[in-house]
């Protein structure tokens, strides 16, 4: 499988040297590349990390691991409940505000030893699968970070030589295989080499503790690795790949300063950021015990005060930071829901406050659970509609408001809720038999309520279900003597089918039609296998991109280019494409008092 990008180019100095002379007597302000510019070169570690506003995880999707009798990438990556990703998905997240995407993988299932090449090499199905899902959001402009997450071969019982050495391998061949396959791309491309490597059953190493407890080996052991990464990368030679960043995790990917401080950056590293992880203050994010309190601002039932815990972490963050001289990033962090919506509100609104002033990007941690009886009900896109659950809208804008992000929050309508609900006047059966005249399945149709409603070039329909067999949405039509019925593409559970308009609307026996002419809309499936479903009318209107306040000149980015932007409208001497962003306190004019915010904002 073949994809065009874009190519990488240099940096575009004239456009910021001109805008340079023209604000010299402003004295020395930050020069800064678009955030979303084709073709991203040249920028340093720190330079990289300070455009990735906030990102979100492709969580439980290529990162499935232990799956057993899985034939396809696709059911591969359906494995726990989620479906295939689209780009349609990745339009989603960055109309909500990311302009940063990680995607955990999972390579061990994938990967196979070759004795002549003396490698472990990565399915060629597989890769194309990964490669797929990256394009979707680094054709968007977006910041992509490719991972190795749930390996058994690193996530072991306990740390050995032996294992180490198995692991060397396998991280060497893997990287140097992903390396060779996306050489080409831009810094939009991130490299992580390790998810949270740890020890799951050493007594001497809490599985999820800060590593220390055998004098060192267990951080040498992640460092070496972590080596490893790096000179398979580097050892590409291509000139994306000697720029990439890279980010190097600690023993587990621990926020503890004290694992951070272990980290070792290898002479020669080039371009390379911390990894971390902090789902914190924990007794408020994900704890279930009796010590959790899930109000913010609080405590722990063991007297932590939630507000003080956050200042301590991210103060402690930029310190370590500072000290190695390498920036951090939050590649997960999320509170789980616990029906706590305005709790979450105010913590994500502290949390990435505290974040921003640190310089430190955050990513989002989803797994598209939505169960708020357990400690990892981390959902925020309803993946099946390409829309946010009620619980996360709040959540979500309250992230974005604290770096001035414009967002787009599609709403759904939910036209049916349940098989049972159907009206019973409105069922019809049809019986399939077997050659021996036995009853094996049934049909089971009826007309959707309310759905001509939608039925009008605005919406497309999502049937999702629980099936072992095909689902479909059915169209009717010619005096309801004709019928097309049109049936998912996507694999695995759940079962989804997306009927748009052009489905719609066609050529009906070479004469054309349109929705006037549908008369009726089914779902059918075979009442034997059907479990459960429901059919959603969505938006399909062209997403609107997130914008940021005082982005005059609409590349995303509040920097010196809008500052000269705006102070040339403010005298007359430019045009304004970007009023409304370029009003920033909100009062319904652009004059000084904005553009002193935007200058603020491009001094930070």
């Amino acid at each position: 499988m073949k994809h065009n990008h874009k190519p990488i180019m240099g940096r575009i100095a004239s456009a910021v040297s001109a805008a340079a002379l023209a604000v010299t007597a402003m004295g020395a302000l930050p020069m800064h590349l678009t955030a979303n510019a084709a073709g991203l070169t040249g920028q340093d570690a720190k330079g990289i990390t300070s455009r990735m506003v906030i990102g979100w995880n492709l969580g439980n999707t290529l990162d499935c691991s232990g799956v057993k009798n899985a034939t396809t990438p696709a059911k591969y990556a359906t494995a726990w409940g989620n479906p295939v990703p689209t780009k349609a998905l990745f339009e989603c997240v960055k109309a909500g505000g990311f302009n940063t995407v990680r995607i955990p993988t999972t390579w061990y299932q994938h990967i196979t030893w070759d004795e002549s090449s003396q490698m472990y090499l990565v399915n060629d199905e597989w890769m194309d699968f990964v490669k797929t899902t990256v394009d979707y959001a680094y054709d968007l402009d977006m910041f992509v970070i490719l991972n190795i997450h749930h390996e058994d071969f690193i996530n072991v019982k306990q740390f050995t030589d032996d294992t180490y050495k198995d692991a060397s391998k396998k991280v060497n061949d893997i990287w140097t295989q992903v390396a060779e396959e996306f050489k080409d791309y831009d810094q939009h491309l991130i490299f992580e080499g390790m998810n949270e490597p740890r020890q799951t059953g050493n007594p001497n190493v809490q599985e999820w503790g800060n590593g220390s407890g055998d004098n060192g080996y267990s951080w040498q052991y992640v460092n070496n690795l972590n080596k490893v990464f790096i000179d398979a990368v580097r050892g590409n030679g291509s000139a994306a790949n000697n720029e990439r960043l890279l980010m190097l995790p600690g023993y587990v990917a621990s926020s503890d300063p004290t694992a951070i401080r272990n980290i070792d950056i290898p002479n020669g590293a080039g371009n390379v950021a911390l990894s971390v992880h902090a789902y914190a203050p924990y007794y408020f994010t994900m704890a279930t015990d009796d010590k959790a309190n899930h109000q913010f601002p609080g405590s722990s039932g063991w007297g932590e005060d939630y507000e003080y815990a956050l200042t301590n972490l991210f103060n402690s963050l930029d310190q370590v930071q500072n000290e190695k001289g390498a920036p951090i990033i939050i590649g997960e962090f999320s509170a789980s829901d616990f029906g706590n919506t305005e709790d979450r509100c105010r913590w994500a609104t502290s949390y990435l406050s505290k974040a921003k002033s640190a310089g430190i990007p955050c990513v989002l941690w989803d797994n598209n659970v939505v169960d708020v009886a357990n400690g990892e009900a981390h959902g925020y896109v309803a993946r099946t509609t390409n829309t946010w659950y009620d619980c996360s809208k709040p959540v979500v804008a309250a992230m974005m408001d604290v770096y001035g992000v414009q967002y787009t929050l599609p709403d759904y309508r939910e036209l049916t809720f349940s098989w049972d609900q159907v009206p019973v006047g409105d069922n019809w059966v049809e019986l399939f038999k077997s050659e021996e005249g036995k009853e094996v399945a049934a049909w089971k149709n009826f007309t959707v309520p309310g759905w001509k409603q939608y039925a009008n070039g605005d919406y497309d329909f999502i049937l999702v279900g629980q099936s072992d067999s095909d689902m479909a949405l059915v169209l009717q039509y010619e005096a309801k003597e004709s019928w097309d019925y049109v049936y998912g593409e996507e694999e695995g559970s759940p079962f989804v089918v997306r009927i748009t308009t052009s489905d719609m609307s066609r050529a009906l026996n070479g004469k054309p039609f349109g929705l006037d002419d549908i008369d009726n809309l089914f779902i059918s499936a075979t009442a034997k296998d059907m479990t459960a479903y429901a059919l959603y009318a969505v938006p399909n209107k062209e997403i609107v991109p997130a914008a940021v306040k005082g982005d005059v000149n609409g590349d995303m980015q509040v920097t010196v280019l809008d500052v000269v932007a705006l102070q040339k409208y403010l005298v007359n001497m430019g045009t304004m494409s970007n009023a409304d962003n370029a009003d920033v306190n909100g009062d319904g004019a652009v004059d000084i008092f904005d553009l002193a915010l935007v200058k603020h904002a491009a001094l930070k």
